[in-house]
Parts: structure tokens; sequence; C-alpha cells
């Protein structure tokens, strides 16, 4: 899976915090329609964000994560609330240490593009869920991706080299068949875009803007041209002048009972 260091945290958390993506994790829990009392667990939890908002839901939420900077975060934020529900751990979506059949619902939420082994994942989180408990897996196809450029030539290029660090670049697709050889049952799926019109502190986009020409620099971009490419993005202030809108896909899928 994909780690993040204390900085990568914190462009994170910036993120999270934008309106889409908050109403992202809205979508999220409207689709578990978690009842009190019933045990969850966030794989991939990352900073935490979405771990206490289902705690203050549930009986009890543990979340998952493979960066010990992402397991500390989300440990301050459940303890900055309050929340003695939650218990976060360190491991991997492909081998949860967990015991068999027990939880009521799961998450993954951008978590299974980082997954080399996705089927083994997602036969993981089919394992520890009970019969009859559901997952919610949120990913994104970055074949969606409309971004208002001055030159599209770079853009395509940043865009692929962007891409090209991800295990699972364009999962969505895929995701109906391989929830089925899982075990699981689709039961609905749902598509939305993060939608920004302007570049904005704190936006999906603009995090995106901020850190991409560091992770495309060891990907074969010259650094000159990806700071370019931000520069022009940054610049586009103007009425009209900034679109950027990617799809997100909500699946939500259950365990037989």
């Amino acid at each position: 899976m994909g780690k993040f260091d204390a900085e990568g945290v914190k462009r994170l958390e910036r993120m999270y915090g934008s309106p889409a993506i908050v109403e992202q994790r809205a979508r999220t829990r409207a689709a578990l329609a978690i009842q009190p009392g019933e045990r969850g667990l966030d794989i991939g939890c990352g900073p935490g964000f979405l771990l206490c908002e289902m705690a203050a839901e549930a009986g009890e939420v543990v979340g998952v994560d493979a960066s010990p900077d992402m397991v500390e975060a989300a440990r301050l934020r459940a303890k900055q609330k309050g929340l003695l529900n939650t218990k976060v751990l360190a491991g991997d979506a492909s081998e949860l240490d967990m015991p068999s059949s027990s939880f009521d619902f799961a998450t993954a939420v951008q978590v299974y593009l980082y997954v080399k082994n996705v089927e083994r994942a997602l036969a993981e989180a089919a394992r520890v869920l009970k019969p009859g408990g559901r997952l919610v897996v949120v990913d994104t196809d970055w074949e969606s991706c409309v971004w208002l450029t001055s030159d599209p030539a770079r853009q395509r290029r940043m865009l692929d080299a962007w891409a090209s660090q991800f295990a699972q670049p364009h999962l969505p697709p895929a995701l109906p068949r391989l929830l089925a050889r899982a075990g699981l049952r689709l039961e609905a799926v749902e598509s939305f875009p993060v939608l920004n019109l302007r570049h904005e502190p704190g936006s999906f986009s603009a995090g995106i803007v901020d850190m991409l020409p560091r992770i495309v620099a060891p990907l074969g971009i010259d650094p000159t041209e990806a700071e370019a490419w931000a520069a022009d993005l940054r610049g586009r202030t103007g009425e009209g002048d900034y679109f950027f809108s990617v799809n997100r896909y909500l699946f939500r899928a259950r365990r037989p009972a």
C-alpha cells in the first residue's frame, strides 16, 4: 500500500476538510446506514476523519493504516474528540490481522487504488465481515479527470505520471466483478464529481496542485515543466478561468447471510 510521511498527512488533512470531501464522507455514511451498537472497520483510515464520524454513530470503529504517521494522526484526532470507542492499528489491507466475521460494516475509501493485490484485499474485507455485513468502497478512475489548462499535452504528461504512482489507477470499472469474486453481493453503485470552479486554498484540486510536482519529479517529469504546470493553474483567477472535475465511485456490497 502507499505510505505517507508527516508532511503527506498534513496535506491530506487540508484536502479532507474541503467541501467536496466532506460531502463524500456524508455519502459514505449514508450508504452504510450505521445502526447504534454496530462494530465497524475503516480500512486505510488515513488521518481519521471518517473514522471519527462513524464512531459518533456506531458502537465501536477500528481503523487500520499502513502509514505510522496516519495511525498517529487518527489516534490523535479520536483522542481530541473524546471518542473512546475507537482503536487505530498499523496494518495492511491485504492482510487484516483480525478475526473472521467480526464486523458489521467496513469501509475502504481511496485505499484500494494503492493496493497491488486488490483481489486479496477484497477477500480479506469479506472475511472479517459478519454474514450480512456490508462494505462500502469509494475510489477514483483518473481517466475521468477534466482540468482546464493552457497546455493540454503537458497536462496529459502530468496526469499520466500522477496515475502511474497508483497500483490501481482505473479500478472502478473492475470493482463489480472483483467484489463478486470476493463473495460479496453488489447492492448499489453511484458516481459523484469532485468539482472545483476556482483555485482556492484548501480545495481538493489545490491540494493536488501543491503536491503533484513533488510526486512526478521522480517519475520522469522535468521539475521546471511541473512548476510551470502548477503556476498556470494557480494563475487562473479570473471568472470562468478555472475548472477541475474528477469522478468518485461508491460501491455498496454485502456479505451474504
